[in-house]
């Protein structure tokens, strides 16, 4: 589903963005390194505020809705996404502890790989110190749980500038800092470490946690 007349989304941009799952039946789960540049939409946002919408149509990118909330992203090679449709037996749990459940999972799939010292911050983060490597997005209905990833490991960190206006909601944390300021890749903190990976650590850890 195209959020503005862009390009047309590839069918890998619509998998990235799952736009597929809230027909699906749990568990599902889906790791996925991009292999194309995408930007990607909440649900409840309004793309003329939240994109640069003439440099998408300039450049040909698509624009692809995602059935989650949070804030758009863009996903381009060197970022792993990852999409998790899920049970919940408590379905009143309040979103910052569906959070702080599956981003602790994400945490330890990077402490796997060697990836040492993110932590959460603001509701939906995980960060090195202050500067945001990865972001996630939630939506809860009925008995199911939709979490969505991505992670940083060594994109283009200019396209956001180029596709994403800052964003209408912040974190606190973020303190007005501009897209540069506020968010790093894993490749720029200093861990070397590809792209496959941190999708298989990913894939492992949020499988185990699935099936336990």
């Amino acid at each position: 589903m195209s959020a503005a007349p862009t390009t047309p989304p590839s069918p890998h941009a619509l998998t990235l963005a799952g736009v597929d799952l809230p027909a699906a039946q749990p568990p599902v789960l889906r790791v996925l390194p991009a292999e194309e540049v995408v930007v990607v939409l909440p649900r409840s946002r309004d793309p003329r505020r939240e994109l640069h919408l003439a440099a998408c149509q300039r450049d040909r990118v698509a624009v692809v809705v995602r059935p989650s909330g949070g804030g758009a992203v863009v996903l381009s090679p060197g970022v792993v996404t990852v999409s998790v449709l899920a049970h919940t037996d408590l379905p009143g749990l309040l979103p910052e502890r569906h959070f702080a459940r599956w981003g602790g999972v994400a945490m330890a799939a990077l402490e796997a790989c060697g990836v040492t010292c993110v932590t959460p911050r603001g509701v939906s983060d995980l960060c090195l110190g202050d500067r945001k490597v990865a972001g996630s997005a939630l939506r809860l209905w009925g008995p199911r749980v939709l979490y969505q990833l991505s992670v940083l490991v060594d994109p283009d960190l200019a396209l956001m500038d180029r596709y994403l206006p800052m964003p209408s909601r912040q974190p606190a944390y973020r303190r007005q800092r501009p897209h540069r300021e506020f968010v790093t890749s894993l490749r720029q903190a200093g861990f070397h470490v590809s792209v496959e990976v941190v999708a298989a650590a990913l894939r492992h850890a949020f499988a185990r946690h699935l099936a336990s």
